[in-house]
């Protein structure tokens, strides 16, 4: 049977230190530019009742 891993206040550290470097290059990655939206998607319905 394995033994149960226990947290020491290194691990929590470096667990916290990986996590803020994780977290730093990801959110410092340019954003995807947006797509220009398709002519398929831009189209206006114009209705006109008359009495």
């Amino acid at each position: 049977m394995r033994a149960k891993s226990k947290w020491t206040p290194g691990g929590i550290v470096l667990w916290l230190i990986a996590a803020a470097v994780a977290t730093l290059i990801v959110c410092s990655q340019a954003p995807p530019e947006a797509a220009p939206p398709s002519a398929a998607d831009d189209f206006e319905v114009e209705v006109e009742f008359v009495e």
